[in-house]
């Protein structure tokens, strides 16, 4: 469980106070690794100090796994470290841990029993003077690091323990590392986009998410400092040899990064209960081809036809990427290509938004949308491509 600390005094219209600062460390020191249910992810106390007579003090939840409490409380300084307030707010967590019990919800997982003992359990251990309280403060920093790590770990466990429907098709990838900029350039990006494009191909699906953030760093203490609850993206995490990697050429240095990202895709798959087998197929595919390989962009095929966008990943984000259009009659086995434009790949669907197969020609729309024009206008493009089909087949055109 982890603790949130807050605070607001009405006499002063502060909003902070150094002890229960620190009494936020010491709470999640010894909680934020243990797991109290599904329900609350996390405990939001707000000590209220010189509450107005007419004050209502707010029982709720927050955004579905917040659990947010107001307490009243009597503290003596804000701004100076003092065994008074962390003692008297530490004594109060009580109080604001049986009210978690009355907030309403449609069905309440929390183990308030549990929380309430471990409470009881790390009173006795607190800091007691000031002098205790000064030299707990100098290992704040490193308190802090180890309490993220222990709070994905929680994090990890709860996904593990509670499958959940697979209902959200994954789009695509994202990697975030904690070296220097640009340190993994340019295959961060490479497999980013390869990865995207084959786990959204291989149709993956998650519980509630549609993208997946890799943190990568040469611990996974130091990668799980990253963290988000959000239901658009989650993260996962792996390890790389910074040292190995900047001594080693630039085959090896693609393959270390190829390997971190399947690490990091390997455990998310574990702990959420993801598909593995797609997964490992994607994995197995980019290994077999290497960086160099087309990927399909998109498709679309009628009794006759089948019209596939295709392109290769450049080697710089700066780059924009060659798209092209390929046609194979199903008669005649007969395939011409054709190239379509150059696109920055992450707008490149504001330019290839449907494919239409007609008659005589293929027809390749642009989104529809204020966004998707103004994009276009930017860049200078057109809002759709046409291409003549037996030109395409029989003619000069293919490329």
């Amino acid at each position: 469980m982890r603790f949130l600390i807050e605070y607001k005094d009405f006499g002063t219209k502060e909003e902070k106070n150094k002890s229960l600062i620190l009494l936020d460390t010491f709470l999640n020191e010894h909680f934020i690794g243990e797991f109290h249910g599904f329900t609350f992810e996390s405990i939001l106390i707000r000590f209220i100090n010189n509450a107005p007579p007419k004050k209502k003090f707010k029982l709720k939840s927050l955004y579905k796994i917040i659990a947010e409490v107001e307490i009243e409380g009597n503290f003596t300084n804000n701004v100076k470290l003092n065994i008074h307030d962390f003692q008297h707010g530490l004594l109060k967590v009580e109080e604001a841990i049986n009210k978690v019990s009355q907030i309403e919800v449609n069905e309440l997982d929390f183990n308030k029993d549990k929380l309430l003992n471990s409470l009881n359990n790390i009173i006795d251990i607190a800091p007691q003077t000031d002098e205790e309280l000064k030299n707990y403060a100098k290992k704040e920093k490193e308190i802090n690091f180890l309490n993220t790590v222990k709070r994905v770990d929680s994090l990890i466990y709860s996904y593990k323990i509670n499958p959940r429907p697979l209902l959200k098709r994954i789009i695509g990838v994202r990697l975030y590392d904690h070296f220097e900029r640009n340190t993994l350039a340019p295959y961060d990006y490479i497999y980013s986009q390869l990865f995207s494009n084959l786990l959204r191909r291989a149709e993956v699906m998650s519980p509630d998410y549609d993208e997946i953030y890799f943190s990568i760093a040469e611990t996974m203490e130091q990668a799980k400092q990253s963290i988000a609850i959000d239901e658009f993206f989650k993260y996962t995490y792996s390890t790389l040899n910074l040292s190995e990697y900047n001594q080693v050429d630039d085959e090896a240095k693609a393959n270390m990064v190829f390997h971190s990202m399947c690490e990091g895709l390997r455990l998310i798959a574990d702990f959420d209960h993801l598909e593995k087998e797609k997964i490992e197929g994607v994995i197995e595919y980019i290994a077999k081809n290497g960086i160099d390989m087309e990927l399909i962009y998109a498709t679309a095929q009628n009794k006759d036809y089948l019209a596939e966008i295709v392109y290769h990943v450049p080697r710089s984000h700066l780059t924009k990427a060659e798209f092209k259009l390929r046609l194979t009659e199903f008669n005649t086995n007969k395939t011409g290509i054709i190239a379509i434009d150059k696109l920055d790949i992450y707008y490149a669907p504001y330019s290839i938004g449907k494919i239409q197969l007609k008659k005589n020609e293929i027809v390749i729309k642009g989104r529809n949308s204020l966004r998707a024009e103004v994009s276009r206008e930017i860049d200078k493009l057109p809002s759709e491509y046409r291409f003549n089909i037996k030109e395409m087949l029989y003619g000069n055109s293919s490329v």
